[in-house]
């Protein structure tokens, strides 16, 4: 019998490393480059050391993309600061009310000059969101301004005003912000940061217009998906557990729905889109599914894929010329590595990109350091900060 127990308990001791990967090898990530040896990648990879070496998550369950996910989504950050913003609102064309919340720097940046990061947050996120305030004060204490996008209808505290919800494809608040930050502080030099859907609509944002580009300096897309369209059938899927997060992430968008539900469906609405059928939305079990219900009867499109290539950056990504940070994990659960092709794409023929995937992190974890507990700060936020300071000193 005590031999029986041993044999299972060595089985089960077995399963656990293969599931937690605890013998993978913590390596460096891959960088996909145009040119390693042009003047712009060599001063960046000087003045990045981050990028050349071994990103090591915490030993026991780091190297397991869905802990490093849940861990990300249950928690956020370790040892959350306190920041304190100030909010801002502006009414759009059609009524609906955006808000962002703008973070002054608690030191001097290393190089003279006046720099804010502009932040997309991932779906349904703001500026409250941990992983984001983490962000924030980190950066606040490198010198940097802050400007957060609060997507419509994700604060609780903040109602909607007219019947729409934020979306995957909409740069419209994105672009609100962009210029109230330019008219508050006209000399500042702009970074763009975008988070999963928010990196969406940062990249869409910036390759909708030449213009748009000129605002910045530098972008930076962290694990964004980049096709809506190829991404649909990849959502349904069972592998890696997709399906599962996905049914998830669709009570929680249901949640948002419901929390503004006299906005989005009241007499207002029905004067503005017609008679909905409520039943048929909240009845989704899928992103995919609910998106279909929700936007086909919300925004006006016939058709369904129109609206997931209005959607998608991937028709506009190689319309960016200005400097650009990309970062994906391959054991990313959300972003299966076919999706990343598009990246792959974008760098081999863009001078001034870096693409970076690391072979762990999950989908915004990137959490590093000890054995079961990680430092405060990130993989994700030291080498978007790298990345950043980079830029900074080449102006």
């Amino acid at each position: 019998m005590t031999e029986i127990l041993a044999f299972l308990a060595f089985i089960l001791l077995c399963g656990l490393v293969k599931i937690l990967n605890i013998t993978s090898p913590s390596l460096p990530p891959n960088l996909y480059l145009k040119d390693r040896s042009s003047a712009f990648v060599q001063n960046i990879l000087a003045a990045c050391p981050i990028f050349l070496e071994a990103y090591v998550p915490p030993l026991i369950w780091g190297k397991c993309g869905h802990l490093q996910t849940l861990v990300y989504v249950k928690m956020g950050r370790v040892m959350l600061p306190v920041t304190e913003g100030q909010r801002h609102h502006k009414v759009m064309p059609d009524g609906a009310t955006m808000t962002f919340d703008i973070y002054e720097p608690k030191r001097d940046h290393k190089k003279v000059g006046d720099f804010t990061a502009l932040v997309c947050p991932g779906f349904g996120n703001s500026s409250e969101s941990p992983y984001i305030r983490t962000l924030v004060d980190y950066f606040q204490q490198k010198g940097y301004r802050l400007a957060v996008l609060n997507h419509l209808g994700a604060l609780a505290d903040v109602k909607l005003t007219s019947p729409r919800i934020f979306n995957y494809g909409c740069t419209d608040e994105f672009g609100m912000m962009v210029e109230e930050i330019l008219r508050l502080y006209p000399q500042t030099k702009l970074l763009a940061m975008g988070f999963s859907m928010g990196a969406n609509i940062v990249v869409k944002y910036l390759g909708e217009s030449k213009l748009n580009q000129t605002k910045f300096i530098c972008g930076m897309s962290i694990c964004q998906g980049y096709d809506v369209n190829q991404a649909k059938p990849l959502l349904m899927e069972w592998e890696n557990l997709r399906r599962a997060y996905v049914f998830f992430m669709t009570e929680n968008m249901k949640l948002l729905l419901r929390k503004n539900y006299s906005i989005l469906f009241g007499e207002d609405a029905k004067k503005l889109y017609g008679p909905v059928d409520v039943d048929k939305i909240f009845s989704s079990t899928s992103l995919v599914e609910l998106d279909e219900n929700f936007s086909s009867q919300r925004a006006g499109f016939s058709n369904h894929v129109d609206y997931y290539t209005w959607a998608s950056c991937r028709h506009v990504m190689n319309n960016i010329d200005i400097p650009m940070f990309v970062l994906n994990a391959e054991d990313d659960p959300l972003v299966p590595s076919v999706l990343q092709e598009t990246a792959k794409r974008y760098a081999a023929t863009h001078d001034k990109c870096i693409f970076a995937v690391t072979k762990h992190g999950g989908h915004l974890g990137h959490f590093e350091g000890g054995i079961m507990t990680p430092a405060p700060i990130t993989w994700l936020d030291r080498a978007v900060l790298q990345f950043a300071d980079a830029i900074t000193m080449m102006e």
